[in-house]
């Protein structure tokens, strides 16, 4: 396993546009990456061989707006900038995507440089704040405690993120959250509570990066907006 220290800091986001929309769960897309390349580099980032090494995963793969979009941050960004070279198709269940363009947004990371500004981030799918226990404490809350418990929460993410990938952050990291509403949608499987939203911080943070929980299926992805 390479450390990530000796890899480019940067992040990749492929985006696949196929000619009918993708409408299937980054589980089953992940099962066809791991069932059809199974020699390419990027499978043990996403068959579970690298969970007891790496605790944020390096690759994430999702469905964004129906489109197959696959992150890759640290050590998991030469592999997933490599996945798409020659990629003219894929198959899911039966079902054939044909690849029409593909897009490859990337990012510079500087997890240890304030911003100038605060940034403006939105949620582009649910943030998953609260595992089972969070969400016992927080439904016990005001809403002006609420608040100040979520950007706790928001600040641990993103330091737990920041010290994983090799980054020591010299200053406070500041965040504020603003929310679709304050009473979170509770995932019954999961006994997590999730939100919509955006926030606001001084931390770089690159596009399609995922935060909180169920980020490997592809939950808490934000964009700067």
């Amino acid at each position: 396993m390479t450390s990530d220290t000796s890899v480019p800091d940067r992040a990749i986001c492929v985006r696949f546009h196929t000619d009918i929309p993708v409408e299937v769960t980054p589980y089953q897309l992940k099962g066809s990456i791991i069932r059809d390349f199974p020699d390419h580099p990027l499978v043990p980032f996403i068959n579970g061989e690298y969970r007891g090494q790496l605790r944020y995963p390096r690759v994430q793969v999702k469905v964004l707006r129906q489109q197959l979009c696959i992150f890759g941050i640290g050590a998991g960004y030469d592999v997933v900038r490599s996945f798409h070279e020659g990629l003219s198709e894929f198959t899911v269940d039966d079902q054939t995507y044909k690849v029409e363009n593909i897009e490859t947004p990337e990012s510079e990371l500087a997890f240890d440089q304030p911003a100038v500004n605060f940034l403006r981030y939105k949620f582009i799918t649910p943030w998953v704040a609260l595992n089972q226990r969070s969400l016992a404490q927080y439904e016990g809350l005001v809403p002006r405690e609420r608040v100040s418990y979520l950007n706790r929460l928001l600040v641990q993410n993103l330091l737990f993120i920041s010290r994983e990938l090799g980054f020591n952050v010299p200053f406070t990291i500041s965040t504020r959250v603003k929310l679709q509403s304050l009473s979170p949608r509770v995932v019954e499987e999961q006994g997590s509570g999730s939100f919509k939203g955006y926030f606001t911080s001084n931390m770089n943070l690159p596009d399609y990066l995922g935060l909180g929980n169920g980020i490997t299926k592809g939950l808490g992805t934000i964009v700067q907006m």
